[in-house]
């Protein structure tokens, strides 16, 4: 198994976060979870067969057609274009790994702060990410259907509905600052229900209350 050299910052950040959370943990968390054998589809190349495979008890992940690998920080920094230091950081906020002791009562402070936020960043990347997939797919069934009721909607919003998904992986902290941004993937929320009940039941989330969801 190829090893990878690092450069975090943080030498205990890093350790922390390896023994903290498991790379077939942080694959799911990204969308794309190793099936039974190990394997799922590559995110760094149009990749059609599985050919990603995530190796246990700590070996990393490898893909055979591409070669990129590494371990489950490498996973995150590559996925997200960030430093294996952002990315160690990005992966305890998320799964709630404590990495630090502060010393004083602003420094305890400040790090919690830091840590709500990257939490709710990460909580919004998570289920914005689903909810716009998940619409996307609607969006292509109706698109080939020019009988659907919806296929207008499809034609019309699909490009950007590509758009806010290349965005949230791109820059996910520019699309939660965005409030139109934020408030339309709520709208998406609500949509998605009306789709498959047809009206929208009680408790649909609206754009607003998507936004309230993830800003204090």
């Amino acid at each position: 198994m190829m090893r990878e050299s690092h450069s975090c910052k943080d030498p205990d950040l890093y350790r922390k976060v390896k023994e903290g959370v498991d790379i077939s943990q942080v694959a799911e968390y990204f969308g794309f979870p190793p099936n039974a054998k190990g394997l799922c589809l590559c995110p760094f190349h149009q990749d059609k067969k599985p050919s990603l495979k995530i190796y246990p008890n700590g070996k990393g992940f490898y893909c055979f057609a591409c070669g990129t690998g590494g371990d489950q920080i490498k996973l995150a920094a590559l996925y997200l274009g960030v430093s294996n230091t952002e990315a160690a950081e990005e992966l305890a906020a998320a799964f709630q790994i404590p990495v630090s002791v502060p010393v004083t009562y602003r420094e305890k402070r400040e790090a919690e702060l830091k840590m709500r936020k990257h939490q709710k960043l990460a909580a919004f990347r998570k289920r914005a990410g689903m909810y716009l997939q998940m619409y996307r797919i609607l969006l292509c069934e109706a698109r080939r259907q020019p009988d659907n009721p919806h296929f207008l909607e499809a034609v019309h919003g699909f490009e950007y509905i590509d758009y806010l998904i290349e965005c949230l992986k791109e820059c996910p902290e520019a699309v939660y600052q965005d409030e139109r941004a934020v408030i339309r993937i709520g709208e998406i929320e609500g949509r998605i229900a009306e789709w498959y009940f047809c009206s929208a039941a009680d408790g649909t989330v609206s754009g607003c209350d998507f936004l309230s969801n993830f800003r204090d």
